[in-house]
C-alpha cells in the first residue's frame, strides 16, 4: 500500500491532488525537539487536508534528545500537540541524529524506550523510525519486537532489514501530484487503521467487545525442529508468543520450524530455510511467531 510521509520541507500540499494519484496513507511531523514553539508549521495543514480528503494518517516526532529524561519531555510536547486528533497510523519516534546514534546501543534504545513508553501510556499505538542500519545496529531486538517499525532502506528492490516491520521507507526522491519537488514514498503491510479502532487507541473509541474464544494454550501436535511445513496465504505472522496484533501477513509457501519449542498461545517460530533452524541470534534468523493450526506438514 503506497504512502507518503511529509513536513514543513514540503511546503503547502494538495492533498486533494495527492489522493488522486493514489496515496493511500500519511506519516506527517508533527515537531521536534521538546519544546512546545518546536511544532512543525505545517502540522495542522497537514492533518486538516488528510483528514478533509480520507486519506488514513499518523504522525512522527523527529527526535534531539540525548537522555531518557530528554526524550519524556519530548514525548509530552508531542502528546499536547497531538491531544484531540485520532490517527489511523502509529505515532513514530524519530531517532536518526547522528550525534545521539554515536552513543551507541544502550543509550539509543534507553532513550526511545522513554518516548515510546511515555506515548504508549498516553493511549497510543507507538513505534520507531530510522534506517536500516541504525536499527539494526542502535536499537536492541527486543524494542524492535516490542513496537512498529518504519524502516527506511533506498535503493533496493525490498529491504533486507532483520526483523519485523509494518512499513518500509524505500525512497526520499519520489514524486507526487500536488507536492512540489521530491517526497519519501512508503511501502504498508499491516492493517494498522483496523487494529488501532479496534483497541480504541490513536482517540478512537474502542470497538464493541464480542465474546473471547478461549485461547489455544497448547499445541495439539509435537512440531520438530528443522520440519518443513506448508502455510497457506495470508497468515497472520507475530512478533512474539503473546503479541495480539500480527506484525505481518505469510504468503503461502513452505517453512520451517525454527526450534521445535512450543510457545504460548499455541505457537512456534518460524524461518523460511532449513538452514536457518536454530541458528543465533535468532532475531536475524526468526521470520516470527505462528499458529500450529495452520501448519500442514510436507
Amino acid at each position: 500500500m503506497k504512502g507518503i510521509d511529509v513536513s514543513k520541507h514540503q511546503g503547502n500540499v494538495n492533498w486533494s491532488h495527492v489522493k488522486a494519484d493514489g496515496v493511500k496513507f500519511a506519516i506527517i511531523r508533527a515537531g521536534y525537539g521538546k519544546e512546545a514553539y518546536q511544532k512543525d508549521i505545517q502540522f495542522e495543514n497537514n492533518y486538516a487536508g488528510c483528514k478533509s480528503n480520507g486519506i488514513p494518517v499518523g504522525v512522527y516526532w523527529y527526535s534531539y534528545a540525548t537522555t531518557p529524561d530528554e526524550a519524556r519531555k519530548e514525548a509530552a510536547v508531542c502528546l499536547s500537540i497531538i491531544k484531540g486528533k485520532t490517527f489511523e497510523y502509529p505515532v513514530y519516534f524519530d531517532i536518526e541524529e547522528p550525534s545521539v546514534l554515536a552513543k551507541g546501543k544502550a543509550a539509543c534504545t534507553a532513550i526511545a524506550k522513554a518516548f515510546l513508553e511515555a506515548v504508549e501510556q498516553a493511549g497510543y499505538f507507538v513505534g520507531i523510525y530510522s534506517s536500516k542500519v541504525h536499527l539494526e545496529n542502535c536499537i536492541t531486538e527486543e524494542l524492535r519486537a516490542r513496537y512498529a517499525v518504519w524502516v527506511a532502506h533506498y535503493g533496493v528492490d525490498k529491504t533486507t532489514y532483520h526483523g519485523q516491520y509494518g512499513i518500509w521507507q524505500k525512497s526520499s526522491t519520489g514524486k507526487v501530484y500536488g507536492i512540489s519537488g521530491n517526497v519519501d514514498v512508503n511501502e504498508c503491510y499491516i492493517d494498522y487503521p483496523a487494529a488501532i479502532k479496534k483497541k480504541g487507541l490513536n482517540g478512537f473509541k474502542a470497538a464493541s467487545a464480542k465474546p473471547a474464544k478461549p485461547a489455544q494454550v497448547a499445541p495439539a501436535k509435537k512440531w520438530v525442529k528443522g520440519q518443513a511445513v506448508k502455510i497457506r496465504s495470508n497468515t497472520p505472522l507475530f512478533a512474539n508468543e503473546t503479541a495480539t496484533t500480527p506484525s505481518a501477513r505469510l504468503s503461502a509457501g513452505t517453512y520451517y520450524i525454527y526450534d521445535g519449542v512450543p510457545c504460548k498461545l499455541g505457537r512456534y517460530r518460524v524461518t523460511t530455510t532449513a538452514a536457518s533452524c536454530g541458528k543465533k541470534p535468532a532475531g536475524k534468523y526468526v521470520t516470527g511467531y505462528a499458529s500450529w493450526d495452520n501448519f500442514r506438514e510436507v
